[in-house]
């Protein structure tokens, strides 16, 4: 009885495996799992392609011919892709599920040019499908690719905080990176430049420069001060323009 079982399901395996042999890819598509705001670093039709000209032409292929794990590492090396997985979805689709990037902060170094870093420190090329709304990141950055070189951890902390706080992701566009201890805040109103020094305690100068810009430039007007210095402990000390 054993052995009329066994020869059963081998035979049924042998035929299942016959059977999808003569399957055959029927269309390829991508499937991206969209950025905030419905944005995309990468199209669905860019990543179709680059999969054909990588792997040829897969419309009409046997199913049993395609290799999905070499097409998921393959889609996995690029900078904008996070995670890739491969499967065969309705209809004999092979689908590419690709989750993107996330973009922290938009880097300008010391030859000008643009590129984005993410929360795992990878470093990512402009994007030609749209523009992140990260901080610009510049300053004494040496031209490299090994992004964790830098003082990153400071920047990423700032980074981080502008996600975070309503307040100072509205007013913040860009940051200077000085030194370790002297990091600059470009912001779209008030003083031309804050100076943040370094990241240690930077929730209490993040709530002074919040009372400062509530309570204090109302009062004394918004382009009074050249710039401020949140430093010292529980104060701001602010720099008057020249012409004030």
């Amino acid at each position: 009885m054993w052995l009329v079982l066994l020869a059963a399901l081998t035979g049924i395996t042998l035929m299942a495996a016959q059977f999808r042999s003569e399957e055959v890819i029927t269309d390829v598509q991508a499937e991206v799992l969209l950025l905030d705001k419905g944005n995309n670093l990468i199209m669905p039709d860019d990543i179709v392609k680059t999969v054909v000209k990588k792997f040829g032409p897969l419309k009409g292929i046997a199913i049993d011919k395609v290799d999905m794990r070499s097409i998921e590492e393959f889609l996995a090396t690029s900078p904008y892709v996070k995670e890739a997985s491969v499967f065969l979805g309705a209809n004999k689709t092979l689908t590419l599920s690709i989750r993107q990037r996330m973009p922290v902060m938009r880097i300008v170094d010391n030859h000008g040019s643009h590129w984005y870093v993410d929360a795992d420190t990878v470093r990512m090329p402009v994007s030609r499908n749209f523009t992140a709304r990260v901080p610009l990141v510049n300053g004494d950055f040496p031209v490299t690719n090994d992004v964790k070189s830098w003082p990153i951890n400071s920047l990423f902390d700032i980074a981080l905080m502008l996600q975070d706080n309503e307040f100072m992701g509205s007013l913040i566009d860009q940051i200077y990176f000085e030194s370790k201890e002297k990091i600059w805040l470009v912001p779209r109103l008030g003083p031309s430049k804050i100076l943040i020094g370094n990241t240690n305690d930077l929730e209490d100068k993040v709530e002074r420069l919040r009372k400062f810009y509530k309570k204090a430039l109302p009062s004394t007007g918004w382009d009074t001060y050249a710039y401020v210095d949140t430093r010292f402990a529980g104060q701001i000390v602010a720099k008057r323009r020249l012409n004030q």
